[in-house]
């Protein structure tokens, strides 16, 4: 596996840290890339990199049960509740059982907490879900693509997880109009 910086700042000082933790990254979920490209957010400075992995470690190594901050304030989560009975949840569902890849799951590799699932879910609960499901239940094993932070401060994983668990409110009628 290769890696490759994009313009990160300070890469000097992180560059062994950083590598050691995306190699181990890499060697558990072997991802479908051969090669990480690692970015880094201009606004908050964390580092992260998109890539995919199957549905087996993803289930195995992943939680979404996500505290904030798990040193000051382990009882609040990043995620919101799922609503089971919503029809696009329900339809989630049902695309996972016929082997659907879903894409755009935000998600944080740490060791730090519950280091049996060193895959934090931040954005994409449902999707992991649903993932999850169709992998239990019908051994559903496909590609699913994620968004990888590695290494947050405390300041960017809050900034993640405020990001990625802000929706936009959709009106019913436009929904009506999208599902025709």
């Amino acid at each position: 596996m290769e890696i490759i910086y994009n313009n990160i700042k300070n890469l000097a000082e992180i560059k062994d840290s950083l590598e050691s933790i995306v190699t181990e990254f890499s060697e558990l979920f072997m991802p479908l890339e051969n090669t990480m490209y690692l970015l880094q957010d201009r606004v908050t400075d964390a580092i992260f990199c998109e890539c995919h992995i199957l549905a087996d470690k993803f289930v195995q190594y992943g939680t979404k049960d996500v505290p904030l901050d798990p040193d000051e304030q382990p009882e609040y989560r990043a995620n919101r509740e799922l609503v089971e009975d919503n029809a696009a949840f329900l339809q989630m569902k049902a695309d996972a059982l016929h082997g659907r890849n879903f894409s755009n799951i935000v998600t944080e590799y740490t060791t730090e907490f519950d280091s049996e699932h060193p895959l934090k879910i931040i954005g994409g609960q449902h999707r992991f879900e649903a993932i999850s499901e169709a992998f239990h239940n019908s051994s559903i094993n496909v590609y699913q693509g994620i968004k990888v932070y590695f290494c947050l401060n405390i300041e960017q994983r809050l900034d993640v997880q405020l990001i990625s668990n802000t929706n936009i409110a959709v009106s019913s009628g436009l929904l009506d109009c999208m599902m025709e």
